[in-house]
């Protein structure tokens, strides 16, 4: 017998400064615009001065706020320049992933990448993730190909989108309508 199941996990991959945020913002716009409720975390940049200093994470349904990484923590994991606050990254994420499972539509992860695999409650709240009926969009890191992120890569309930200049344009439009493909299915008659 094979296997015909259709990927419910859409990763958006690419380069930095590519437009993978900017890419999975639009899709979610998108669904949301069709009425569908979209939950997870977002990690934007913190900026001082136009500088870069750290990343928060934001709980997509509640808009909560925590910092995930900065330039001035003092402890934590380094990874660059950077200190992850792993006890933020570990309720914030566990909180809103978990809070998405029961009440979104589908679930929003940006980024699935280094600093926040240092949670184990990050890790576990995206395995939960990719393993609901829900449809999953979320960013990966595009370089790892090993750990955590090479097993999320190889997935067999996994579709990679790898923004280019090319697509940028038409890709928030076509994650959009894989998204509402597998919420249409799941939808009760």
């Amino acid at each position: 017998m094979t296997d015909t199941t259709m990927p419910n996990n859409f990763l958006i991959t690419g380069p930095p400064g590519s437009g993978k945020t900017t890419t999975l913002e639009r899709a979610v716009s998108i669904l949301r615009e069709r009425g569908f409720r979209a939950g997870g975390i977002y990690c934007p940049e913190i900026r001082e001065r136009g500088i870069r200093v750290g990343f928060k994470m934001i709980d997509v349904m509640t808009g909560e706020e925590r910092i995930l990484a900065h330039v001035n923590l003092t402890q934590g994991p380094q990874v660059s320049r950077y200190r992850v606050n792993v006890t933020n990254v570990d309720e914030l994420s566990q909180a809103a992933i978990g809070r998405a499972l029961q009440e979104a539509d589908f679930i929003v992860i940006d980024e699935i990448a280094p600093m926040e695999l240092h949670s184990q409650g990050f890790r576990r709240a995206v395995l939960s993730a990719l393993e609901s009926p829900k449809p999953l969009l979320a960013v990966i890191h595009q370089r790892t190909t090993s750990g955590f992120i090479g097993e999320i890569k190889s997935r067999k309930d996994v579709k990679i989108f790898e923004v280019t200049p090319s697509n940028r344009g038409n890709l928030p439009k076509v994650l959009a309508e894989a998204v509402l493909e597998i919420l249409e299915e799941n939808r009760p008659l």
